[in-house]
């Protein structure tokens, strides 16, 4: 966990602004706010930008003034700002629109509800059971062209859904300060801690298996035994205890407008905590206690 109210890091810099165009065009903000002694400036003397005054640091001076004039409030206004120019948040504004074009394309292929063929890196599973079955070649070519095409269509459609995802979020809470460069760890800082989100395609089988024919009414009434679940049972090699968004489909075929209806309903301001145990390789079961948001999207 990572906290940036109080001060900021080189490494934490870098991270939530992302390039040195972007620091620049930040500090500049800053400094109409909040003069900064350190900047230096130059004139450009040629070409069409001649007259203009722009910063005149090297990589790391440029770095240290972010670290060391760094204002959360007025800085996470100024982020968020810059924020709304990004790709990222024009996608998730548009995302009505494009997810209207996918979903009638989807119809026009006739590819049936919007479901995984087969699991992320299960491809060779799937065309194993495939060429097991007792029918022809082609009728066994067109099975794997078919789950191929939902495979892409559904990576694009989860993409725009993400995207929209992540600017609700972003416009629920002001208190969120997302980060402009998504390195693996961090997306978003909510009232200065940082969270990590994870989108997952179910609560786990694990929690399929043991709660049975019950295990959707169950995710729902209990959205805090999903998220143990999801931390219990991670991949160790990507095991983490940090705080973390988390967002989870009960049914994979939510529309934008129930997306919607379900962010607007979430609290953003007051994580749930969750205690789980995690049984290592190594070092055997260990206790852990963290802070944790969690959105279910269902029907």
């Amino acid at each position: 966990m990572e906290y940036i109210k109080s001060k900021l890091s080189d490494d934490l810099a870098r991270k939530i602004i992302g390039n040195q165009e972007k620091a620049a065009s930040y500090l500049l903000q800053l400094n109409n706010i909040n003069p900064i002694p350190s900047l230096k400036f130059k004139i450009i003397s040629r070409g069409k930008n001649k007259g203009n005054k722009i910063l005149d640091l090297n990589t790391n001076e440029l770095w240290k003034a972010v670290v060391d004039s760094w204002d959360y409030e007025e800085s996470k206004k100024i982020i968020r700002e810059i924020f709304k120019e990004t790709e990222k948040y024009k996608s998730g504004k548009e995302a009505n629109g494009a997810m209207n074009l996918l979903i009638k394309e989807w119809e026009s292929l006739k590819l049936g509800d919007i479901a995984w063929p087969f699991s992320q890196g299960a491809f060779d599973d799937f065309v194993q059971r495939i060429n097991s079955e007792k029918e022809d070649g082609l009728v066994k070519d067109n099975k794997v062209k078919v789950a191929a095409v939902k495979y892409r269509r559904i990576k694009e459609i989860n993409t725009v859904r993400n995207d929209f995802i992540e600017t609700l979020i972003f416009e629920k809470n002001n208190n969120i300060l997302p980060t402009l460069n998504h390195r693996r760890g961090v997306d978003f800082f909510i009232d200065g801690i940082s969270f990590d989100q994870k989108v997952a395609k179910s609560p786990t089988g694990e929690f399929k298996r043991d709660f049975k024919d019950d295990w959707r009414k169950t995710a729902i009434e209990k959205p805090e035994l999903v998220a143990e679940y999801l931390y219990k049972y991670q991949d160790e090699g990507r095991f983490g205890a940090d705080p973390r968004l988390l967002v989870v489909y009960i049914d994979e075929d939510v529309s934008i407008d129930k997306i919607r209806e379900i962010i607007n309903e979430t609290d953003l301001n007051n994580p749930i905590e969750i205690n789980f145990t995690y049984k290592h390789k190594v070092q055997g079961e260990k206790n852990y206690k963290v802070p944790c948001f969690v959105i279910l999207l269902h029907n």
